[in-house]
C-alpha cells in the first residue's frame, strides 16, 4: 500500500494542470486456470465490478472491487468444490491517447488487493461452506478504450486482465480430503463502461478539440 501511495503522490504532481476524475462500471467473463491437477478441469464463469480513480489527464490511480455473479465448479463424482471470491484493492491506469477522455486509446492497468474468499464443499445435497483468511492479489490489464460518440467523454472498454493469488490448503471438513493449495490464475475478458472528468487547464484544451471538430464539420457557433 506503500508503492500506492507513492503512485498518487507522484501522479498528482505529474499533471497538476490535467487533473481527471474516472468511474469505471464493468462486467466480467472468466475461465479458471488453476495450477493443481484437482482443478485441471477449468470453469468459466462470470462478474461485475466497479473502478473509481484520479489523477493526471493519462494517469489515473484509485481503488476498485471485483464479486461474481456465479462461482467457479469443479465436479468429483457425487461431490463438488467451488469457489466464491470477492476483492478490494488499489490500482494504477494510463491511456495512451492524445485526449485520452474522449479518444480512442490503448489502455494498460496494474492492480494489487484483498481478496476474500470463501471455499463451497457441496455432497449429496448437504453443503458446507469455509472461508480462507484474507488473500493477497495481484493483475495486470490489456485493453482499448473507445468513446460512445465523436469526442465524447463517456467511453466503452474492452480488455483482458491476468489476476493472480496464492490459495493455502484449506481443510473443510475434517477427515475429507482437503481443498489443496494451488495458484489460482484467472484470465478475464471484460467489458465496461467509463465517464471522465477533466478539470484545470486541460479541461481548455478538451473544449478547444471539440469546437475546432465542430469548426471543420461547419458548426459556427
Amino acid at each position: 500500500m506503500k508503492a500506492l501511495a507513492l503512485a498518487v503522490f507522484l501522479t498528482l504532481g505529474f499533471d497538476l494542470y490535467g487533473q481527471q476524475l474516472f468511474i469505471e462500471g464493468f462486467l466480467g467473463f472468466n475461465r479458471t486456470k488453476y495450477k493443481n491437477a484437482s482443478f485441471a478441469n477449468n470453469d468459466v464463469f462470470n462478474g461485475y465490478g466497479a473502478r473509481l480513480g484520479f489523477g493526471a489527464d493519462h494517469v489515473q490511480v484509485g481503488g476498485e472491487f471485483r464479486n461474481n455473479f456465479d462461482n467457479p465448479i469443479f465436479q468429483y463424482s457425487n461431490s463438488s468444490w467451488s469457489f466464491q471470491e470477492n476483492y478490494f484493492g488499489g490500482f494504477i491506469r494510463t491511456k495512451i491517447s492524445r485526449y485520452p477522455a474522449m479518444r480512442f486509446g490503448l489502455v494498460l492497468k496494474g492492480g494489487v488487493g484483498a481478496i476474500n474468499t470463501e471455499a463451497i464443499w457441496e455432497e449429496d445435497g448437504i453443503e458446507i461452506t469455509k472461508a480462507y483468511e484474507t488473500i493477497l492479489g495481484f493483475y495486470g490489464s490489456l485493453g482499448v478504450s473507445t468513446p460512445i460518440y465523436k469526442y465524447a467523454k463517456t467511453m466503452i472498454e474492452f480488455n483482458y486482465t491476468y489476476s493472480y493469488a496464492h490459495r493455502p490448503e484449506l481443510t473443510v471438513i475434517e477427515g475429507r480430503t482437503p481443498f489443496p493449495s494451488h495458484n489460482a490464475i484467472t484470465h478475464i475478458l471484460q467489458i465496461g463502461l467509463s465517464h471522465n472528468f477533466v478539470f484545470g487547464e486541460r479541461a481548455k484544451k478538451y473544449e478547444h478539440a471539440r469546437q475546432n471538430w465542430k469548426y471543420r464539420k461547419g458548426w459556427r457557433g
